[in-house]
């Protein structure tokens, strides 16, 4: 139902939550068994209503008009037609609860329809990926993906596929990542650059044409992890017209990785600003994906960033940040 009092607009870029649910008995190689051995089973098949740091009906308590990446993590080490496997079967569990759960949520098939689907007071939910090891030499994956409504794609995880290499290692975009990168261009998937080397980040602005994204990615200057952008990484893609997530996950907030407090947070989003980055900073939480600081978690408390945003840059900068930026970004993406 449509909200009768103004909601707090929020549109995240990047969570876990999808694939943690999906997988958490059909694949538990897939990286969430053990962090989630002590959770019974009934609370972990819903995503209306679940043990994760994001459920369905908390978020609609919370009364927030929100969007949200779901994602299917992919490993680098899974072999090609086991990585599809575990895609297939993150696809099949969202289009369940999508039918489920239709009071709730609705899928993101076109971004110039979000603000209509979260108007209403449902979860404009879209569906990406995380990591593309399955595809091995061949496009027609892709384009079964990009039939399911996948809208963004992260090329690698950490490691090395066969389209580019992610932070832990040291080769660039593959002559068939080039071909990728063209393909998911020309089906509007967004490229997403988290999780890449400085070699592939760099190979996939020279060959892209396209704006493109950092889904879940701070500031280097400000925490030195390699999966966070350098400013002249920022720089190139506030100039492409892309968007950049920031992460909520400690270890690329704070180098000690302690529980990282709202200066800490501030610090990121100030130097992104003073880089030009007004049009560019989203949410990109990775939600489920990682420990989080301890006022953002569970997700309904998200909103306290906007709150955060407003009193340090003012209530545009906190609105643009928290939804505007990376819903004008879709929206562009659907007609350039």
């Amino acid at each position: 139902m449509p909200f009768e009092t103004s909601p707090t607009y929020i549109f995240d870029l990047h969570c876990d939550t999808l694939d943690r649910l999906a997988l958490h008995e059909a694949f538990p190689d897939a990286g969430f068994a053990a962090q989630d051995a002590a959770i019974p089973d009934n609370r972990m098949a819903s995503l209306a209503d679940n043990d994760c740091h994001i459920a369905l009906g908390r978020m609609a308590k919370a009364r927030y008009a929100w969007c949200q990446c779901f994602a299917a993590f992919v490993p680098d080490h899974m072999p090609a037609d086991w990585g599809w496997q575990v895609f297939c079967a993150v696809r099949d569990y969202f289009q369940g609860q999508l039918r489920q759960h239709s009071t709730l949520i609705e899928q993101v098939l076109d971004a110039r329809g979000i603000r209509e689907i979260v108007e209403n007071g449902k979860c404009a939910g879209m569906f990406t990926i995380e990591g593309a090891s399955f595809l091995d030499g061949s496009l027609d994956r892709l384009r079964e993906a990009a039939d399911a409504g996948v809208k963004m794609l992260t090329l690698t995880w950490n490691g090395k596929n066969a389209i580019a290499s992610g932070n832990q290692t040291t080769d660039g975009l593959s002559k068939f990542g080039a071909r990728v990168v063209h393909a998911m261009e020309q089906r509007r998937i967004v490229v997403d650059v988290s999780h890449l080397n400085d070699r592939s980040f760099w190979d996939v602005v020279r060959e892209s044409s396209r704006p493109f994204a950092a889904s879940h990615s701070n500031a280097r200057s400000v925490c030195g992890h390699p999966r966070n952008l350098t400013d002249d990484m920022f720089r190139a893609l506030v100039d492409r017209g892309g968007i950049a997530g920031f992460n909520f996950c400690r270890e690329f907030v704070r180098e000690d990785g302690t529980d990282p407090t709202r200066d800490d947070v501030l610090f990121h989003i100030d130097h992104f600003l003073k880089l030009g980055g007004e049009h560019a900073i989203a949410l990109g939480s990775d939600y489920d994906g990682c420990d989080v600081p301890s006022w953002l978690a569970p997700a309904e408390r998200v909103g306290e960033l906007h709150v955060l945003f407003a009193k340090e840059f003012g209530r545009e900068i906190a609105d643009a940040i928290c939804f505007e930026n990376a819903a004008a970004f879709f929206e562009r993406n659907e007609e350039l």
